[in-house]
């Protein structure tokens, strides 16, 4: 892990991303000081979070996935290979690498604002409330980034009977070089988020609530659990937790859906728990998507076939060039606009990709599927979560939705592609089929070999970089990726 500040201070490192340099630990003393050294730290841990996102997590576990397909003429050859789930522990300009390095680098900064930014209530008691706050955005997030490592190079929940599979570092301090950095299992990661969670939750109670949804709060911390505990099969906690949160936000309505993705400047969503501003950022995703540049990734037919017509999400993967797009050949093309802003939007930096991390829908779709899978289930109410959502999309009123279901497992169904629908492109799908323990079954038109993959097959999580395997003696690899 690379222990630095990152866009606020410029630290050396060593080979191992789970070192840290006793080079610079003074300067970062220095740096914390003051008041205005945590508050550039803060801002630097979002920085590090949007980047983490939009650079690798949120694409990968699409791409990976079944859902998408790959212009394999446009792509690099890091996505490509992710594509044809082709990675190797040697990639060092890759995945396994790069996915490691930046969601450390988040870790990293968090654990420093926590350790570095403690003494600063002593010196500083008439802040207290937002040196809270900013604690309790880096818990947060630190819990957050742990749970995203762990989906990457752990597999899921019930891979193993008791999650005693190995999971990644659970790393909540300012480690040493004498310090030995070993991987958790998966229970002991899941644990390690949830305690972070708690703790935020302990402190935002005694903070004002951030008024803005690009900064955590309490309730974005009770939907990541929420998350944390479906992918656990905690469906009482799941059904909970989901719950809390849906009592206190509205989903976005039909007319508002897609300028919620496209023009965020103007409409944020109403259902917004948790985002990340992309003003003065440029987005990799953008480049990704928008078939106004190079399109690298289109929808598959898979994904465009489960839309009936007049459901409003689907807008979202038919490109319509806008009039200002004078360079582009007439027509509409198939791509994820969910991150390709509107061209027509006249200030550069508010023709932006706000990635969400956290919304309302999600929300829903939890507390349907954990109403299925209670030890006394509620088919009624699932139902009725999923009838919201449909209706929402279709411009319709709750009461004029039927679902069509004989039993938990065929409502089942209709949840998880009600998921595909709703959360495509946002980072989920790859963990969906792994935590329920489905094959990969990618359709026709997948510009790959790889098309089938059977559930619990070693390259669905990814290997561990083989720069850390060599610099930290603690590291184990991954079962099935071969070690030099």
């Amino acid at each position: 892990m690379v222990l630095a500040l990152s866009a606020t201070l410029s630290l050396s490192s060593c080979e191992s991303f789970l070192e840290v340099p006793t080079i610079g630990k003074s300067t970062i003393e220095t740096f914390f000081a003051e008041m205005d050294g945590l508050r550039a730290a803060g801002r630097g841990l979002h920085r590090t979070l949007a980047e983490f996102y939009d650079d690798e997590y949120v694409r990968y576990p699409e791409i990976m996935g079944d859902m998408v397909d790959l212009v394999r003429l446009n792509a690099n050859e890091q996505t490509i290979r992710i594509f044809d789930y082709l990675s190797v522990p040697a990639d060092d300009a890759g995945f396994p690498r790069n996915v490691w390095r930046k969601g450390y680098d988040v870790i990293s900064n968090a654990n420093n604002i926590l350790y570095y930014g403690e003494p600063l209530y002593e010196s500083y008691p008439q802040y207290k409330a937002e040196i809270d706050m900013i604690f309790a955005q880096a818990l947060f997030v630190r819990a957050l980034v742990t749970f995203d490592l762990c989906q990457v190079y752990g597999h899921s929940y019930i891979y193993t009977p008791d999650a005693s599979h190995l999971g990644v570092p659970v790393v909540t301090w300012v480690p040493g070089f004498e310090d030995v950095i070993a991987r958790s299992t998966v229970a002991q990661t899941y644990e390690q988020v949830l305690k972070d969670l708690d703790a935020s939750i302990a402190i935002f109670a005694n903070s004002q609530k951030p008024e803005s949804v690009y900064f955590a709060n309490a309730l974005a911390c009770k939907a990541l659990k929420a998350r944390v505990y479906l992918h656990k099969g905690d469906w009482e906690n799941a059904a909970k937790m989901s719950e809390e949160v849906m009592g206190e936000i509205t989903l976005t309505p039909h007319d508002k859906y897609v300028t919620m993705f496209r023009d965020a400047a103007s409409e944020v969503g109403s259902e917004t728990i948790f985002r990340l501003n992309f003003y003065d950022l440029s987005s990799s995703m953008n480049s990704l998507c928008d078939p106004s540049r190079t399109i690298k990734v289109e929808p598959a037919k898979k994904l465009l076939d489960l839309f009936e017509e007049g459901d409003v999400r689907k807008e979202l993967l038919v490109y319509t060039p806008e009039s200002v797009e004078t360079e582009m050949r007439p027509g509409n093309y198939n791509a994820f606009c969910k991150y390709c802003a509107y061209k027509s939007i006249t200030d550069e930096r508010n023709r932006r990709t706000d990635l969400f991390v956290l919304r309302g829908s999600e929300m829903y779709l939890i507390h349907a599927e954990a109403l299925c899978r209670k030890a006394t289930p509620d088919l009624e109410g699932a139902a009725n979560d999923i009838k919201a959502l449909q209706a929402r999309a279709l411009g319709k009123k709750v009461e004029e939705i039927t679902l069509t279901y004989k039993d938990a497992e065929e409502l089942l169904q209709i949840i998880e592609n009600e998921r595909v629908r709703e959360l495509n492109m946002e980072g989920h799908r790859l963990f969906d089929i792994t935590r329920l323990g489905h094959d990969l079954e990618r359709g026709a038109t997948a510009t790959s070999a790889m098309k089938n993959l059977s559930w619990p097959d070693y390259r669905f999580v990814l290997p561990i970089c083989q720069t850390e395997m060599d610099t930290n003696d603690a590291m184990e690899q991954n079962d099935g990726y071969a070690t030099e």
